[in-house]
């Protein structure tokens, strides 16, 4: 029962107008290059293909607001991405699944996933539920993964400007393979 009170965890404190203006020029930057490629794209395919853009603003969020969290890293966006739509896009092929229910299931089972394989990465959560609807295709996955290295690049460059973030907090591919050359 006293689970439901609540604990003493604080709040996150508020950015100072000059974190807030870095937030704003590092999400606009990011985001018109994302809705310019996602345009393009669009006019290229004649409407067939598009970028997957409401996962990726949440993404942007997280590298904008929370740089030092895990769930921020370019390790846990780029493998959590890369499980979560590989499942839904996989059980879409398993007959008999209504979308409606394709549409819970496959978040009921990448978040434990992503837990378990210690990636976790919210926005991975949505795109499993947007991945699974049926309306995207394989086709898709290249493209949105595109939009989560993009992400990452300028969030990366712009971040970084400031005295008062890092991101990433680490490269752990880059680190591992480092680590392993030095051996």
């Amino acid at each position: 029962k006293k689970k439901i009170q609540g604990g003493g965890a604080g709040i996150p404190p508020s950015f100072s107008w000059k974190q807030c203006f870095l937030t704003f020029i590092g999400v606009i930057i990011t985001h018109t290059i994302l809705s310019r490629i996602n345009l393009l794209i669009k006019t290229e395919s004649d409407g067939d293909l598009s970028l997957i853009l409401a996962p990726l603003g949440a993404l942007t969020t997280l590298q904008y607001n929370l740089t030092a969290a895990p769930a921020s890293q370019p390790r846990n966006a780029i493998f959590a991405q890369i499980f979560a739509i590989t499942v839904a896009i996989i059980l879409r092929y398993i007959p008999n699944i209504e979308p409606w229910f394709r549409s819970a299931l496959a978040p009921a089972i990448v978040i434990p996933g992503m837990a378990k394989l210690g990636i976790i990465h919210p926005p991975a959560g949505a795109a499993a539920i947007v991945f699974s609807s049926g309306k995207v295709e394989w086709e898709h996955f290249g493209i949105f993964l595109s939009g989560v290295a993009i992400t990452i690049v300028t969030a990366v460059g712009i971040n970084n400007i400031s005295d008062k973030r890092q991101y990433p907090t680490s490269w752990y591919l880059l680190n591992k393979a480092k680590g392993k050359l030095s051996k």
